[in-house]
């Protein structure tokens, strides 16, 4: 009787775990400022949203360096936001400014 019990506790624990929700994606502001993204490394979960700002009066670009995904132009006062996929680090610079770089360390 005692194994069945501890059996069955066993089997409920895995099934509260095999149920527990992840927690809901939340979303993430990269602000681009001075030729600068702030913050320069950022970690996030699978699901979550970044959403790069450009305060800057000319335009940038957000661009995965393997060429995953790419804002294109993101003009002065626009935004660019991305969806975390994949995870690891994704690193990015801007191809108008390639001394402009961040990560994106997605877990």
């Amino acid at each position: 009787m005692r194994r069945a019990s501890a059996a069955a506790a066993a089997v409920l624990a895995a099934a509260a775990l095999a149920c527990k929700r992840a927690p809901p994606p939340r979303s993430y502001a990269v602000s681009i400022k001075n030729f600068a993204v702030q913050p320069a490394t950022l970690v996030v979960s699978m699901g979550d949203t970044v959403v790069w700002t450009n305060g800057d009066f000319v335009p940038h670009t957000a661009t995965a360096r393997d060429s995953a995904w790419d804002s294109k132009s993101i003009d002065a006062n626009g935004t660019y936001r991305w969806v975390a996929r994949a995870p690891g680090k994704h690193t990015y610079i801007c191809v108008f400014h390639p001394n402009m770089q961040g990560t994106i360390d997605v877990r």
